[in-house]
């Protein structure tokens, strides 16, 4: 037992490495982290506005809906009206007699988007953008599309809802690289 405890001491003794990483293998993963986020950085930025502007576009088209909703069973005018105010876009749903300044219940849309004016064929009165629908939902005045884009972004990030039938019909579109026939980039 004793010859076994000698050689044992004789032994080099070998001790147990302290965990953790290098400075160079915290360095190279630093730079791979650093590599992928640059490559995916900008496409989650333009899904993250195309979304912004997508959800822009459901509340409006929510609203105009509303509107036309409201005409029908309340049988008489109603509005579905859009301002700008202090960079911020509102929209409005409220009877064709009452003027649009006197509404109160303006709902904002998300601060990063705004309506495309080229694009944008509502009417409008004293800077007020407006779809009017008549005692039965249908279409007063004249048929419409409103279009909605991110702030920095491009045309073809945008998103519209056309009244596209004098009975009210209206569907949503997206942003397109060729205009159609009216010159319009979003159909």
């Amino acid at each position: 037992m004793v010859l076994f405890n000698r050689l044992h001491r004789l032994r080099p003794v070998k001790r147990a490495r302290s965990g953790g990483f290098t400075l160079l293998e915290v360095i190279v993963v630093m730079v791979i982290v650093g590599v992928l986020m640059g490559i995916a950085a900008p496409d989650w930025i333009a899904f993250f506005q195309k979304r912004q502007v997508t959800l822009a576009r459901e509340e409006l088209h929510q609203g105009i809906r509303m509107a036309q909703t409201r005409s029908g069973t309340h049988r008489q005018s109603w509005r579905f009206s859009l301002r700008e105010r202090s960079g911020q876009w509102e929209w409005a749903v409220h009877p064709n007699e009452q003027a649009a300044s006197a509404v109160q219940a303006w709902s904002p849309l998300n601060e990063n988007v705004e309506i495309y004016g080229p694009d944008t064929t509502l009417a409008a009165s004293g800077g007020v953008y407006y779809v009017r629908f008549g005692y039965q939902g249908e279409v007063i005045y004249r048929l419409s599309t409103v279009t909605v884009t991110h702030k920095s972004g491009t045309v073809q990030n945008s998103r519209c809802v056309v009244i596209s039938t004098l009975l009210g019909a209206t569907r949503k579109g997206n942003g397109q690289l060729y205009p159609n026939s009216n010159g319009r980039y979003c159909y």
